[in-house]
């Protein structure tokens, strides 16, 4: 056989906590984690452009245009690259690879959808009744009411 590579031989010997090389499940988790992060932040700005749309036109639109394929998208890979983070992030717990993605996709997937569906009726407050439909400075009043 031929002589190991560099990498290779930290495989091998374990060493990587005495090198300066990353693992390669720390740069997957550091990208996963940067390009959920950007996925995340060009959903929230083609929402708000989608909301700013609607109070344009609000005669003319009556519901926020949000299942428009550029916000599915969006919020579909920031959901996917989060799914990879938590999974690289519990196998680096431990976790065997398969155990680390079922309780990864358990975890992001069923909360992506409950934000999805919940994103739909809080759109449908704020057409119906303006941002106060949605304000929840009433929960602060009631624990201070609840405090005396």
């Amino acid at each position: 056989m031929g002589q190991l590579s560099l990498m290779e031989s930290l495989y091998l010997s374990g060493e990587f906590s005495r090198s300066l090389v990353n693992p390669p499940i720390y740069s997957a988790i550091a990208l996963l984690s940067f390009l959920a992060i950007i996925f995340g932040i060009i959903f929230k700005d083609k929402l708000e452009y989608q909301v700013a749309l609607w109070q344009q036109n609000r005669e003319g639109q009556g519901q926020i245009r949000y299942r428009t394929p550029g916000i599915i998208l969006s919020y579909t890979l920031c959901n996917l690259f989060a799914f990879g983070f938590v999974a690289a992030c519990l196998h680096v717990f431990g976790l065997s690879l398969a155990l680390a993605a079922l309780v990864g996709g358990i975890l992001v997937f069923s909360t992506a959808g409950l934000i999805w569906w919940r994103l739909g009726s809080l759109l449908e407050l704020l057409a119906v009744g303006g941002s106060q439909a949605i304000e929840l400075g009433f929960l602060d009043a009631e624990a201070a009411v609840e405090g005396e």
